[in-house]
């Protein structure tokens, strides 16, 4: 028996760009037949957007041209081939401009009242990709965009760290992306250099104050 792909991780997976083959073909179709998909793709893309300032462009190396294999230059044809194939090519652009199918409009997501913090948590295990979490500090709403960060019978729980002491936040889903509202507690100490952790902890979340269980990743939040 198969499951489905939870909506909320296929969305954040296709805005991050981590999605191969079928599965990125059946997200991209979902977000032309279904608008609420589409807009929540946007919503992960509008936000996890100011991640990519924090990696500066890496310059190719000098000698990577010199690497390629020569282009070999096409023999000469005669014109009347070149002359068939171009006329071919105008009248299959024309086709498919006539026949093409109108797109969908997906609406622009709307903008933002207020601003939003992101982290990426950086894993210890470093073959592991960096976790997405974005904060609205308004409401309080946390999502973080993983899965089966646990091993079977733990739980996977999300921290805050404010000046070296941690505060719970909440215990993620092992099977699709995470939403947790904070309490307004937590969100009056909400801010830029707060720093995020998930440990791994017994059933249920940890039975003290503190994490009991190994820290897996850890990241800072900054303003997008």
């Amino acid at each position: 028996m198969t499951t489905e792909p939870d909506p909320d991780m296929m969305a954040a997976e296709l805005a991050l760009g981590v999605l191969e083959g079928d599965e990125r073909a059946v997200a991209l179709r979902r977000t032309l037949a279904e608008p609420e998909f589409a807009r929540e793709v946007e919503w992960w893309r509008d936000r996890l957007g100011g991640l990519f300032d924090e990696y500066r462009p890496v310059p190719a190396p000098v000698d990577l041209v010199d690497r390629l294999d020569p282009v070999r230059p096409a023999p000469a044809r005669r014109s009347w081939p070149i002359l068939a194939l171009a006329g071919a090519l105008a009248a299959a652009i024309a086709i498919f401009f006539l026949l093409r199918p109108v797109p969908v409009v997906i609406p622009p997501a709307a903008q933002r009242s207020h601003m939003m913090m992101l982290a990426a948590l950086a894993p210890t295990d470093r073959a592991v990709p960096p976790i997405s979490a974005v904060v609205d500090p308004d409401s309080g709403e946390v999502r973080v965009a993983a899965n089966d960060l646990a091993p079977s019978g733990k739980s996977a729980q999300l921290w805050m760290i404010k000046d070296g002491v941690p505060h719970a936040i909440g215990l993620l889903h092992a099977g699709s992306a995470t939403r947790i509202v904070m309490p307004a507690s937590d969100r009056a100490v909400l801010g830029a250099g707060i720093v995020l952790a998930v440990s791994i902890e017994p059933p249920g979340g940890s039975p003290k104050s503190t994490p009991t269980g190994p820290v897996i990743a850890t990241g800072a939040l900054s303003l997008s």
